[in-house]
């Protein structure tokens, strides 16, 4: 190659690394979630359905268009609002309006769309449910968070890699993993298999291979249509040794006395054809050598001739005198091994050397593909936190699957995860190539702490819990201590005091209600009646009044424990009392005087 030709080659090699480095340099790497709207779709729904076949272990991005009705039944839309989806472990989605929490209004625009991206690990054919929450208005009334379901079908099949050797299927897994290997060219004359695994076949079928130990496994594939081998000879080298000085330069004498030396060159011949003819070396009687590269065939004859270039050489250089045409200064037959000093006719000796080299068969299809085989994690442990109602697990570095009751806890991935509902909780643990291990169970009591019960008294003046739920049961007490029997929603008191009821679940959820003070004196609920404490509830402080024939001389705030929280001395009504300080809830305030005791429920709330 020219020295422009090496530049210019330079040159090219330069620009493409230019090119591919800034491509790498500038590629975006943040496409995940980003999503298209495809606007050919024009009836309510989404699309496309079934969504394309993905591939476990192998990246997947998708675009889901969805096309929203603007009324249904007379009822208009305002509003959609895409809440979770369903989707294969290691899958993940966004939509193109997550700024906005997901939610669409189609009377502005009838599209959006969704991206589901990420890496399957299980195989299988799922059935993806879309939940949404649709806000519609009605005969002028809004009725917002309507669920609506829909589903899409998304089928993740086990990748085949295949090659114009072999198949094989699968191409990784978990150990032990089975591997069947389909020969794509039967029919040929021998096959040569190396799985990589210390095992080798020269089947043409070589049937199901058990990989045992994790790793990356190279399987090597040959197959042959022609066996025969070739006895391959180079010659590689050619010497002149010598041409003696009594070699006459035909025709006209002795050449050294005709005032040259001999221009030698050689001439190869097979099955007498000239296949090879060296250039010339002036005035040079040898040694002299000479480097080729030629095959030849054992089953021909070859033969070099020595030649001096008389013609030749006095064409190119003045001071060779010519005598006429080039001379055969002899000639030698070769042999298919090397020599170092042969004669070739009466006034020359020459040296060859000549390579033999053994040629197998050559494969008519040759391939290479990989096998690789995981590990599954170690068994996750789990940590269920009653106080925080959280469950956790310590296999934090792999992809997680939550489960309740047998079943995937859809969109529960994460190490810690809050709980809301009672079940069998556990965790699965995958590896990148999907081999998974799964934690022992663990029975979880959700009680809703949202739930709150309170004692009302009816017109017969039986006391009871309202909205019980069913399965709920009650036991009531009296000033703290259990009333015998008294395991109904409702109660009839048959003593004054403050009534509580203790509801509980089957599963030891339990809940107290605060005191309900009863007393059914009438001169006492006269004197009830008469005492009164307001704001109630109170913010910051509340006024307690009273009449002046009740005669109280004292005031005492308990909160629900039995803590006295506030104590005063009184004489006159009314009075404040300063509960900013206090936390919110329902205290008991009592006062005391020489008509008894009176009680009143105050309610704090900041």
């Amino acid at each position: 190659m020219s020295h422009f030709g090496h530049s210019k080659y330079n040159a090219m090699r330069s620009f493409l690394f230019l090119s591919i480095f800034l491509s790498i340099l500038f590629f975006p790497t943040d496409y995940l979630g980003q999503c298209t709207v495809d606007e050919s779709y024009t009836i309510a729904g989404i699309y496309p359905n079934p969504l394309p076949i993905g591939y476990a272990g192998q990246p997947y991005s998708e675009d889901i268009t969805f096309v929203m009705p603007t009324d249904t039944s007379g009822a208009t839309i305002n509003n959609f609002e895409i809440v979770s989806i369903a989707l294969p472990v290691g899958l993940s989605w966004e939509c193109n309006n997550a700024a906005n929490g997901c939610n669409y209004n189609p009377q502005n625009n009838v599209y959006g769309c969704i991206n589901v991206f990420g890496t399957p690990i299980l195989a299988g054919i799922y059935d993806v449910e879309v939940s949404i929450l649709v806000d519609v208005t009605a005969s002028g009334a809004s009725i917002d968070n309507i669920p609506v379901p829909f589903f899409i079908t998304l089928e993740i099949q086990t990748p085949a890699i295949g090659n114009s050797g072999f198949n094989s299927n699968p191409p990784l897994g978990c150990l032990p993993l089975d591997v069947d290997f389909t020969n794509n060219n039967p029919g040929l004359l021998y096959y040569e298999w190396d799985f990589g695994n210390g095992v080798t076949s020269n089947d043409e079928n070589p049937g199901i291979q058990t990989y045992t130990q994790p790793g990356a496994y190279p399987v090597q594939y040959s197959g042959y249509n022609n066996m025969d081998t070739l006895d391959n000879y180079t010659l590689t080298e050619v010497t002149i040794l010598n041409i003696s000085e009594n070699w006459l330069g035909q025709p006209w004498g002795w050449e050294p006395l005709n005032g040259n030396n001999p221009d030698p060159y050689f001439q190869l011949l097979e099955d007498g054809n000239l296949i090879y003819q060296s250039n010339y070396e002036y005035n040079n009687d040898g040694p002299i050598t000479w480097s080729v590269n030629i095959n030849m065939d054992p089953n021909k004859q070859y033969k070099i001739n020595v030649m001096d270039a008389d013609e030749t050489a006095a064409q190119t250089n003045a001071a060779e005198i010519t005598y006429g045409g080039d001379d055969n200064c002899g000639n030698h037959i070769m042999n298919f091994s090397s020599c170092s000093s042969c004669g070739a006719g009466s006034y020359s000796n020459v040296a060859y050397n000549i390579d033999y080299q053994q040629i197998f068969p050559v494969p008519s299809v040759q391939s290479l593909d990989t096998i690789v085989v995981g590990a599954a994690p170690g068994i996750p442990n789990i940590v269920y936190d009653s106080t925080a109602y959280t469950i956790a697990t310590d296999s934090s570095q792999y992809i997680l699957q939550w489960s309740i009751d047998s079943v995937f806890w859809t969109g529960h991935t994460d190490a810690i995860e809050s709980i809301d509902q009672t079940g069998y909780y556990y965790v699965t643990a995958y590896s990148p190539l999907g081999c998974s291990s799964t934690s022992d169970s663990v029975f979880v009591i959700y009680c809703d702490t949202t739930l709150s019960f309170e004692i009302e008294i009816d017109a017969a003046e039986n006391l009871y819990v309202p909205n019980l739920p069913q399965g709920y049961g009650v036991q009531w007490y009296l000033d703290g201590i259990e009333i015998s029997g008294a395991t109904t929603y409702d109660h009839q008191p048959e003593e004054n005091g403050d009534y509580v009821a203790y509801v509980y679940d089957s599963l030891g959820c339990d809940f107290l209600t605060a005191p309900f003070v009863y007393y059914n004196d009438a001169s006492i609920q006269e004197l009830q009646r008469d005492f009164w404490c307001y704001p109630n509830p109170a913010q910051d402080q509340f006024v307690v009044m009273w009449p002046e024939n009740v005669q109280l001389e004292s005031l005492m705030l308990y909160n629900m424990e039995g803590r006295l929280m506030h104590s005063i001395d009184v004489y006159t009504s009314p009075q404040i009392i300063d509960v900013s300080q206090l936390s919110n809830g329902m205290y008991m305030l009592f006062g005391a005087g020489e008509q008894g005791m009176l009680k009143k429920r105050v309610i704090v709330s900041h």
